[in-house]
């Protein structure tokens, strides 16, 4: 038994319409087969992309779906997760089984991937997951592979691993279009999302399948839902100053530039590493109060109740959270729950929530343009500056938005000339694919 589109409704029932990227790639998505790859602003509804592709392929396919699985791979634990309580909402009730496959779940779980019908993962793991791909019946059932922020491949830590998996994908689908009748199976297709790609056509042409090139759809800022204010703060440094002192002189301006921007509303702000994460919200505390009613308070309390880490419990009734990929997950939960529902008025974080999570935040404030990294301090890349300037401004809760970059003075005009382009994406494989192939 097929279904039609009209069957799916459901799915999108929070939107009284699509907004003009979703309505220019309907179609592509949802009445072809072909590979798609997407560039657009952050922040312009990108995920609704994934859904079409995953409809067109429940359409194609008649029930009991038993013979399929959907893989929706993203570079950070947080997103997948984020992914797994969205998605399990809503294709739950239609039939649908999700499951996470991150540093976040246990090897048993395993098996009860075996009756998921959408995997959430990450590089790292599904590349575990698929090295023995011949020998493993259920990553044979793959037919629809999801990419989100599909930009990382140009990281030269994480990006092989990402190249690497698709390929691994692609092998796979050119393999058993070789080895068994075609026109009984549907074709595995690739789906590939993000927001800063400027030559998103080069990756268009990696995940074209031989026969048929995929559809490339590029959008500029001017399609952005959210109109996005872009600053650029310079603070003077001097000669024998430290990166690390520099970083904790920041935490002093962080009250007046939250004051000067947020106009009371969500502030996230990014930090160079955990422990500065923590130390920021703990001055920030110090030197600003922050405007709530009775109820919130409560509400925050009420969540403090639930906090293991006892210093985030401490700042948490006061309005400022932190949040980092070393905290326990529960912890994690109850800050991204609060700030989401707008009880928490300032959240501190590494890059753990860089990469897409859907908070909403009104102002974003990048506090200093270097980041602990391999034991020494370095600059964040221009694709790192622009994933965190991209959470300022989510369609569903703001028109308008800002983000603020804090960085020194002598670097204040090479972030507002980056704020006006984008570097190109480059593989990065060839340095680790001795090691890497399988």
């Amino acid at each position: 038994m097929l279904f039609s589109a009209a069957k799916f409704r459901s799915i999108f029932k929070q939107f009284p319409y699509f907004n003009y990227i979703q309505s220019k790639a309907f179609d592509d998505l949802l009445y072809t087969d072909r590979n798609f790859v997407i560039c657009a602003p952050t922040g312009s509804g990108k995920t609704v992309l994934f859904e079409l592709a995953i409809t067109r392929l429940l359409m194609e396919v008649p029930l009991p779906w038993s013979n399929i699985k959907i893989v929706y791979m993203a570079p950070i634990k947080a997103l997948c997760s984020q992914r797994f309580d969205d998605w399990k909402e809503k294709f739950g009730p239609i039939g649908l089984n999700c499951k996470e496959l991150t540093g976040d779940t246990v090897m048993d779980d395993l098996f009860e991937i075996q009756q998921a019908h959408i995997i959430m993962t990450t590089p790292e793991k599904w590349d575990s997951m698929t090295r023995k791909w011949r020998d493993n019946s259920l990553v044979q059932l793959v037919r629809l592979f999801l990419i989100d922020e599909i930009h990382v491949v140009k990281d030269e830590n994480r990006g092989p691993t990402l190249e690497v998996v698709v390929s691994r994908m692609k092998t796979m689908q050119f393999l058993s279009h070789a080895v068994e009748n075609t026109s009984s199976i549907i074709p595995m297709r690739f789906v590939a999302v993000s927001a800063t790609i400027p030559n998103a056509e080069d990756i268009a042409e990696w995940l074209s399948d031989g026969e048929r090139s995929a559809i490339c759809m590029k959008m500029d800022e001017r399609h952005r839902p959210v109109k996005l204010e872009k600053v650029v703060l310079g603070f003077p440094c001097s000669n024998n100053q430290t990166e690390f002192k520099f970083d904790l002189t920041l935490n002093y301006k962080i009250s007046s530039v939250i004051q000067t921007y947020s106009d009371q509303k969500p502030t996230l702000v990014f930090c160079a590493t955990r422990k500065g994460v923590q130390q920021a919200a703990s001055v920030l505390v110090k030197d600003a109060k922050f405007i709530m009613t009775v109820e919130q308070k409560q509400r925050l309390h009420k969540c403090a109740y639930s906090i293991r880490d006892s210093k985030l419990r401490d700042i948490l009734i006061h309005g400022v959270g932190y949040h980092h990929a070393g905290m326990e997950l529960s912890d994690r939960k109850v800050v991204e729950g609060a700030f989401t529902v707008g009880d928490l008025p300032v959240l501190f974080t590494t890059s753990t929530l860089a990469m897409g999570v859907n908070l909403p935040a009104h102002l974003v404030v990048i506090k200093s343009t270097m980041h602990y990294a391999g034991g020494m301090f370095e600059e964040y890349s221009e694709t790192d500056i622009l994933q965190m300037i991209g959470r300022a401004g989510r369609p569903q809760f703001d028109t308008t938005a800002t983000a603020v970059i804090m960085t020194r003075l002598s670097t204040k005009e090479k972030y507002i000339q980056m704020l006006a382009c984008s570097d190109t994406v480059e593989s990065r494989f060839c340095i680790w694919i001795e090691q890497r192939w399988n």
